[in-house]
Parts: structure tokens; sequence; C-alpha cells
């Protein structure tokens, strides 16, 4: 394989990998309160991008002026890209195989694409982007995040909402209270009301 054809493999690896460290940094960084310096990103997030933009009406800014509180801080990609980067080093040096630069890119094009996304998602701008039919899914999808704090924690790509079952929708099992209870009654070990019709108990 040529070195070229490595380094686009492994940006796609780390494209989609991208999905789920996103999942993961939302889930436990920006929804659950840390110590310092971890902080930052749940009272930025939680308690202030949340309150700001709810779900009910109130989801797209309004006003002149740029919106404060949608984009993430500056330093959080550059941070977040040099934190892999060691790590991008030593798989290139145990491979024997030129894949550095291509995660870089994998992970620096993710990135961009949720910046970008998520910006649009709360200021539409009258993009051509903005009329794609997956745009609008995602957009939906983040509006139902802000709705469900622990649910749609994928902003870009919702890989990781549907590996690790997170994922909801208009029509999700929250929007739907008889499965929303045979749900969560499966989850504590309960009988369901049909599995106790079936057993006769």
């Amino acid at each position: 394989m040529s070195p070229i054809a490595t380094e686009a493999l492994a940006g796609l690896v780390w494209f989609i990998y991208s999905s789920y460290f996103e999942w993961f940094v939302h889930r436990h960084l920006m929804h659950v309160k840390r110590p310092f310096p971890l902080h930052e990103a749940f009272k930025g997030h939680t308690l202030v991008h949340h309150q700001i933009y709810h779900w009910n009406g109130k989801f797209e800014a309004t006003g002149p002026g740029r919106p404060p509180h949608v984009a993430l801080r500056w330093y959080a990609f550059p941070v977040m890209i040099l934190l892999h980067m060691p790590l991008f080093a030593l798989l290139q040096w145990a491979l024997r195989v030129p894949i550095f630069w291509g995660s870089v890119a994998g992970c620096c094009l993710y990135f961009a694409g949720y910046e970008y996304a998520h910006y649009l998602m709360h200021v539409p701008k009258g993009h051509f982007i903005e009329r794609f039919r997956w745009f609008k899914f995602l957009k939906e999808h983040h509006r139902l995040h802000h709705k469900y704090y622990l649910r749609n924690l994928n902003v870009f790509l919702p890989l990781g909402d549907l590996a690790f079952g997170t994922l909801v929708t208009s029509e999700g099992w929250r929007s739907k209270p008889v499965k929303r209870q045979r749900i969560l009654l499966r989850r504590r070990g309960q009988k369901t009301p049909a599995a106790v019709d079936k057993t006769g108990a």
C-alpha cells in the first residue's frame, strides 16, 4: 500500500474514532462536574450553553452581533489534537507505515465539521449546507439533546449515540410513555407488563 493510501486510511479511521471521542468528552466532561482544570467544560456547556439555548423555541440565537457561548473555547481543539499526537507517532513507529499526518488530518476534519455544523445549528446563516436533509436531521438531533441532556451526545456524526444507546429521535422511546416505561423496567430487572402477561404472574 502506498504512503498516500495509508495516510488516507488512517485519516478515515481517526475521523470515525472522533465520533466516539466526541461522545465521551460530551458525556463525561461537559455534563459531569469535574475538578480543576476540567471544571470549565461542565460550566461552559451545561451551566451556560444549555441555559441560553433551549430546545423549545430558544434553540436558535437571536439579535445582532456574534451570539455568545456557541463555539467552544479557542484552545479546545488544539489541545485535543496535541494530546493525540504522541499516540499517532507511537502507532506510526509500531506499524512502520506513514499514518501520522493522515491521523491528524482526520481528527482536524472532524473537529472542523463539528464546530461549523454546531454553529449553523444555533446561528442559521442561510448557507447552502443548511438545505441538506442530513443537516436538518442533525439539527433536530441536537435540538433534542438540549431537551434530554444525556441523549444525542454526538453533534456531527452520531456513531457514538448509535453504539452506546443514547440516540433518540422525535419519535424516540422518550416520546412514547409506554415504551419508555417498559425499557426502564427492563433496566431495573423488573418484569415488563408483556412479560407478566405471558408468565401469568
